[in-house]
């Protein structure tokens, strides 16, 4: 089995000690691994993934990023160390450019790399290449969302969290961003996201882990979760695997 990249053990995190969102999760994703957070509205899902990525305060337990314990790490220095997180709302800087944006994601590394860092992800988003100079409050869903994963990339960091990346796009675009994340995982980039949408997700991922009330209750192959009757209908609001895309 391939060591895993980045794991989590007994974690509980929450806004109040005393209010714990998330309740002893034990989680781990291996080194170029896809997958998704699944369940109910409320089970939990962004709180963990925020906890990970230092942005809600963790009571107890441990997250671990190759071998390396980031628990107590600020998020700026998980970014720096490998760990890069796209959150759902305010992304990107929408009164700056593309260009302006790219600039500040890449501020950590020396000034040596920087230029090249940002010609990079121009090349790898051309659709952002096309107007670099255009503000971002102007881009559409999708472009905003590219030019939020490619912030998040500027430092080619080995793993990469969303917090449900297709909120709010039209479905043309959740495939074009369904798509990105899935040749970047293609690129050696380890994903992991939350989402919605589960047929789109489910359709990408190669593993898929089910919370509900700040705890793990499933988790396998996307194949397998969809041939579970059980599953679809107490979790994911499902009766058949035809029935994937609806979600509470």
């Amino acid at each position: 089995m391939i060591d895993p990249v980045l794991t989590t053990s007994a974690l509980v995190a929450g806004y109040e000690p005393d209010l714990p969102i998330v309740r002893g999760v034990d989680f781990s994703v291996a080194q170029g691994e896809l997958v998704i957070l699944l369940g109910p509205n409320g089970a939990g899902k962004s709180t963990f993934v925020k906890a990970i990525a230092g942005m809600v305060p963790v009571h107890s337990g441990l997250i671990h990023l190759a071998g390396r314990d980031i628990t107590d790490v600020a998020p700026h220095r998980k970014l720096a160390e490998g760990l890069a997180f796209v959150p759902q709302t305010e992304n990107v800087f929408a009164s700056m450019s593309i260009l302006e944006n790219l600039q500040i994601a890449v501020s950590l590394l020396p000034k040596s790399q920087r230029n090249l860092a940002i010609e990079t992800m121009l090349t790898r988003f051309p659709d952002l290449a096309v107007k670099p100079k255009r503000l971002a409050g102007a881009l559409s869903g999708g472009q905003r969302q590219m030019l939020a994963v490619a912030r998040a990339l500027a430092l080619n960091p080995p793993v990469l969290i969303l917090d449900e990346p297709s909120a709010g796009l039209s479905p043309k675009i959740v495939g074009e961003v369904f798509s990105m994340l899935k040749r970047i995982n293609g690129e050696g980039v380890t994903v992991v996201l939350v989402e919605q949408n589960v047929k789109a997700a489910m359709a990408i991922a190669d593993r898929a882990v089910i919370l509900a009330e700040g705890q793990i209750r499933h988790e396998g192959t996307p194949a397998d979760l969809a041939d579970d009757p059980l599953v679809g209908q107490i979790y994911l609001g499902t009766t058949s695997r035809s029935g994937l895309e609806r979600t509470p």
